[in-house]
């Protein structure tokens, strides 16, 4: 406690001596130790893809490892039960067909899924009383997670990109409630970030004959009688049921050896648990992936004989947000001590003292800001197909950001145009397309694919790495 004392002093004490000139501010010396952490010209595969496989799930996530992504990113979000999903929409309408499955109400499976937990009649009534109030329909919040995997989360980007459907993609078998609980659907699902983990790590899932996923769940050890009383009574979440994730995985036989990292983003406050930073927190202490609590040597590199080794390395994290609240709350638990990103996005936020995206010195004030909290790394919104976002990482905008001390991750590409375009004043790709970012690099002989370290040389071909893997 006291060395992490020491060194937020000194890292607030050359914030102030940075500060004195309204135009310039320098990346503390202890962050400028955590920020290079991280590969350049890291290329961070955006929800595994958009394009190619279903954003967020098991396809997507195996196919970014095995094209050689340096880092597989996702958003992140917090069941009725607690488990941590690694998925961007709250909404999951547009990525499930939870609207045609579940419909605008409680699941109508709730009462029976309660009384298999053992609850009684009378308490299974009271709490599925108590659900409609604190209930909005197709919120991630208001569903257990057993529930979310009863869904079919690979069906809709079939129908809504026709020239990249796989028959893999899509479930065969719905899920239902039995007298033993839930069963699975089978196909894809809705991610928890112990999955996200475990296909960095080289896993896949455990699947039965049928094609299900097995995640075993029981009633929480402790939890019975007038406890479980007590804890029905305590309002919009209710962490009662266990996830045997330990059985969850297999080692995948199509693993090439690629170990990427993970990207995680912290969304508003107000969508997720108060105690949101510290759950992530003490899910990656308990998998082995917080460099806080398990030190990771400085000496083991990025790349090894071909092969992505960045999970392996001290920058096998990174965090990020959009938020003002989420970066300060951040800041409080992991005090810059893994890499962060602050997401930018039109317009400044207003809480920003000073900021503007607009002139020099509001740009120089919202990266004062930012750094004051930890980040190491800006990430803009560019411009181009098919999402034409606002551009915030022009020429000046990025020389702001390293003359600071920063790297600079934009968001999101999707053409070579964009790589072209970007690629100069860029230290990282969040890309939709692995395969295209990953290409451009090698192509215009950009580090790490220069040649000067053992980084991967060639790019396999997308569609036939989905058809290797199954899909």
């Amino acid at each position: 406690m006291q060395k992490h004392l020491i060194i937020l002093t000194a890292a607030a004490m050359a914030m102030a001596a940075s500060c004195s000139d309204n135009n310039s501010v320098k990346l503390p010396k202890e962050l400028e130790q955590v920020r290079d952490y991280v590969p350049r010209n890291a290329v961070m595969a955006h929800r595994g893809s958009t394009y190619w496989a279903p954003e967020e799930t098991e396809s997507a996530w195996r196919w970014a490892r095995e094209m050689g992504a340096d880092y597989l990113e996702s958003d992140l979000q917090c069941t009725k039960d607690g488990v941590i999903l690694a998925n961007h929409d709250d909404n999951l309408t547009r990525t499930t067909n939870i609207r045609q499955f579940f419909g605008e109400g409680v699941p109508k499976c709730r009462l029976g899924f309660y009384r298999t937990l053992g609850l009684s009649l009378e308490q299974a009534r009271d709490q599925l009383r108590r659900d409609t109030e604190t209930f909005i329909p197709y919120c991630a919040s208001s569903y257990y997670y057993a529930e979310l995997l009863m869904l079919d989360s690979g069906s809709w980007f079939c129908e809504a990109r026709p020239g990249q459907a796989r028959k893999g993609f899509a479930a065969t078998i719905q899920g239902s409630l039995t007298p033993n609980g839930i069963a699975y659907s089978n196909g894809q699902y809705v991610s928890a970030l112990q999955d996200q983990i475990a296909y960095a790590e080289g896993k896949r899932l455990r699947r039965d004959a049928e094609g299900r996923r097995i995640l075993p769940y029981r009633l929480r050890e402790g939890v019975a009688g007038s406890d479980i009383t007590k804890m029905l009574k305590e309002g919009k979440y209710l962490e009662i049921i266990d996830y045997d994730f330990s059985q969850a995985y297999e080692a995948d036989p199509q693993d090439s050896g690629h170990r990427p990292g993970i990207y995680l983003e912290f969304k508003e406050p107000q969508i997720n648990p108060d105690d949101m930073e510290r759950r992530v927190y003490d899910i990656l202490d308990t998998h082995g992936w917080n460099i806080i609590t398990s030190p990771v040597p400085e000496d083991v590199p990025f790349y090894k004989d071909g092969l992505v080794n960045v999970g392996r390395t001290r920058g096998k994290v990174i965090l990020q947000t959009f938020s003002t609240e989420s970066l300060k709350r951040s800041y409080e638990l992991f005090k810059g001590r893994i890499p962060m990103c602050f997401l930018i996005w039109d317009p400044c936020p207003e809480e920003i003292p000073g900021g503007s995206f607009d002139t020099e010195e509001g740009y120089v004030a919202m990266l004062r800001w930012a750094i004051s909290y930890g980040a190491h790394i800006i990430g803009p919104s560019i411009s181009g197909a098919p999402n034409d976002y606002t551009e915030l990482n022009y020429d000046w905008q990025a020389a702001l950001a390293r003359k600071a001390g920063m790297l600079v991750h934009p968001y999101s590409f999707d053409s070579v145009e964009q790589m072209t375009e970007q690629s100069g004043r860029s230290d990282g790709f969040f890309t939709n397309r692995t395969d295209l970012t990953i290409k451009y690099l090698i192509d215009n002989k950009m580090f790490p694919h220069d040649g000067t370290v053992p980084a991967p040389a060639t790019v396999p071909d997308p569609e036939a790495t989905l058809a290797r893997l199954g899909y």
